[in-house]
């Protein structure tokens, strides 16, 4: 009896008494540990099932998203993953961020298109798709030759999932390949300078928005030049604007039809900055597969004769 009641006494043992005694069955927690990991961001990778690039990207975004998605609910993620891409040059953080800017740029690219001569906030929307284009990019140099050659083809399809989960209209099969073919041509150019030894430094958004794409300098006497690639159509329309705005004559526009480059000024007063726009012609350079030109030599020619006859030596390669 005296046994039975001991043990039921057990129960009213005071409620510090028990806390006490839980607490000191586990170690003393560190703090200073804690304090640490709150301090030192860490990158854990995401897990994947699939071994595939594009599906583990798209995967990653649809994570993020609520149980019934907006077009805006993956604005507020956009910046964290392209400083996260910027920090691990990793060619799945690329798709990540990549593919949670394309409801965004697809939208800003319809507003232009509807809204030609102007509208409300046409800055923000202009930087908008310019940082997709910087973030496809980068991310196309990150992958393997393997997804480079099947990026627009794969890219496409994840891009239209995302958009109609968030419910945004997709990229039109002529919008997308008009972006593959302008950063196709781009992306060549770049390597093809680097491969053929030149200095080459792609632009920040605030230039591209100059109309600058790359700077290329000649690691010799330091001369560079700005570029805008440009395909064959864009060329010509951008010929014809200048005509129009009365920038060039006629004839300049002829003799730039003719050589595949004008040399041109963008910007006002202390901020003017001597561009060259580069028509890639196939005829001039060859073809293009997996975002490179299948042969770098006529490009490294004429970025030899560009250098040469209008390089700039204003110390001003890699910044404006």
């Amino acid at each position: 009896m005296q046994q039975r009641f001991g043990r039921h006494w057990r129960h009213f043992t005071p409620r510090w008494k028990r806390r006490h005694a839980y607490e000191s069955q586990f170690k003393r927690r560190d703090r200073m540990q804690d304090a640490l990991h709150l301090g030192q961001r860490q990158d854990v990778p995401f897990v994947c099932n699939s071994l595939d690039l594009f599906d583990c990207a798209e995967e990653e975004v649809m994570g993020m998203l609520q149980r019934r998605p907006e077009v805006h609910d993956l604005d507020r993620d956009i910046e964290r993953l392209r400083k996260k891409f910027e920090r691990t040059k990793q060619a799945h953080d690329g798709m990540v961020a990549l593919l949670a800017q394309t409801p965004r740029a697809v939208l800003a690219q319809l507003q232009m298109d509807q809204h030609p001569h102007g509208y409300r906030n046409k800055q923000e929307r202009l930087f908008e798709l310019i940082d997709f284009n910087d973030t496809l990019v980068d991310t196309v140099q990150c992958i393997g030759d393997v997804d480079r050659k099947r990026f627009a083809e794969a890219a496409k399809v994840a891009a239209d999932r995302v958009c109609k989960r968030v419910g945004a209209p997709c990229f039109t099969n002529e919008q997308w390949t008009a972006i593959i073919r302008g950063l196709t041509r781009e992306v060549a150019v770049y390597w093809a300078a680097r491969n053929s030894g030149f200095n080459a430094y792609l632009t920040s958004r605030s230039q591209d928005a100059m109309g600058i794409d790359m700077q290329i300098q000649d690691p010799e006497n330091f001369r560079y030049i700005n570029i805008d690639v440009k395909t064959p159509s864009a060329f010509r329309y951008r010929l014809d604007e200048l005509v129009k705005e009365g920038r060039i004559s006629p004839h300049d526009q002829l003799i730039a039809d003719q050589q595949s480059y004008l040399v041109t000024t963008n910007g006002h007063g202390k901020h003017k900055v001597r561009v060259i726009l580069l028509c890639i012609l196939p005829d001039l350079f060859g073809d293009l597969a997996a975002f490179r030109f299948v042969d770098e030599s006529p490009m490294r020619d004429k970025l030899n004769l560009l250098i040469r006859e209008h390089g700039l030596s204003d110390r001003h390669f890699g910044a404006i």
